[in-house]
């Protein structure tokens, strides 16, 4: 099989990549390793009591952007898919080992963060519905890429079966340490440059998220925003999660490290989880009706071993000037770590699926 461009990776940036392919009339053909498209995109919806889709869905992987983030703006108007400011009014609740829960006047976020109505993979659902069928193929795993002359062959994992594409230039629409972690190249690149590649940071590889959805935002008639700090846990950031209309929800990103956390039951953690919420927004919060977590560094095709050390702060993204023009330009990458401005947010995916394909 042979195809002009080939992109690995089904998450915004290669989605949005083969967006713009298909705008240009050019060949080419996704492939992505999980049974979804979405990449770090991911929304979860809670059964309903009578079988049915529900209209909402909760976020474990990226929940906001900006209105800074014209890109993100833009591409929610062409595909139709509405958004709404998060909710921050009201007060937060600070917990403290000594001190136990308290109370406090937060002037809420800013800039205002934005939400997607429905979850954030309204978003990978209307591209990928853009999208022809038969140029999308899941559950198939990229192996290896060799240049050979003035092509490439990339060797492709499917149900155990393996098939070499043929392809004149390879879009890697994955963090750069998973792609040189499970990707072998021929020839292989230069030592000094692989190593800044891995160097790279894969945004929200170490993250974990939990998110407790209730009947009713129940916090709200207490005059709280669903904000909270905690010094204790397992959580040390939590948000309002709810929908503008409908259940009440409410996200944390648990503050344990990666290393530590593998060695501790999930369950146990959603217990703990529970039992925050019930501290920080009182005994109603004690008996959600669904309850996701989602820990990312479990995730091989979004983390690697290099991802256990936790960030202390937004990394600076972007590609070193020797990763421009890999194999005469051949080999490109184009996740949100690689773009020239906005690096791992959401607008980052698509200035990096804009640099790839001009």
């Amino acid at each position: 099989m042979k195809t002009e461009t080939l992109i690995v990776g089904g998450g915004l940036s290669g989605l949005y990549a083969a967006t713009r392919l298909l705008q240009q009339k050019q060949d080419f053909l996704l492939v992505e390793g999980r049974d979804r498209m979405g990449g770090r995109i991911l929304s979860e919806a809670p059964e309903s009591h009578d079988g049915s889709n529900v209209p909402w869905a909760f976020d474990l992987g990226p929940t906001w952007y900006w209105p800074d983030q014209p890109r993100m703006a833009r591409l929610l108007r062409e595909l139709g898919v509405e958004s709404f400011q998060q909710f921050s009014s009201g007060a937060s609740r600070y917990e403290d080992p000594q001190r136990g829960v308290e109370t406090f006047r937060n002037p809420g976020m800013t800039p205002v963060s934005l939400r997607v109505a429905g979850g954030m993979a309204r978003v990978i659902d209307a591209l990928t519905g853009r999208l022809p069928p038969e140029r999308l193929r899941r559950s198939s795993r990229v192996t290896g890429i060799t240049k050979n002359g003035i092509k490439l062959e990339v060797s492709l994992q499917t149900a155990g079966e393996t098939q070499v594409i043929e392809a004149e230039r390879v879009l890697l629409a994955l963090p750069p340490r998973v792609a040189l972690r499970s990707i072998k190249l021929i020839p292989a690149l230069p030592q000094n440059l692989r190593e800044a590649l891995i160097a790279i940071p894969t945004w929200m590889a170490g993250h974990a998220k939990v998110v407790a959805v209730y009947d009713r935002p129940f916090w709200r008639t207490q005059g709280l925003s669903g904000h909270a700090f905690s010094h204790v846990g397992p959580a040390m950031e939590i948000h309002d999660a709810s929908p503008p209309e409908g259940p009440g929800a409410l996200f944390g990103f648990l503050g344990i490290p990666a290393e530590q956390r593998r060695s501790i039951d999930p369950e146990a953690l959603r217990s703990a989880a529970t039992a925050q919420f019930e501290r920080l927004f009182g005994p109603e919060a004690a008996q959600p009706k669904a309850l996701f977590l989602k820990d990312w560094v479990e995730d091989p095709l979004t983390a690697t071993a290099d991802d256990l050390a936790p960030l202390t702060s937004h990394p600076r993204y972007g590609l070193p000037p020797a990763a421009q023009k890999i194999w005469d330009g051949q080999l490109v990458f184009c996740a949100t770590e690689a773009a020239s401005r906005q690096g791992g947010f959401l607008e980052g995916a698509l200035v990096a699926a804009e640099e790839a394909t001009p």
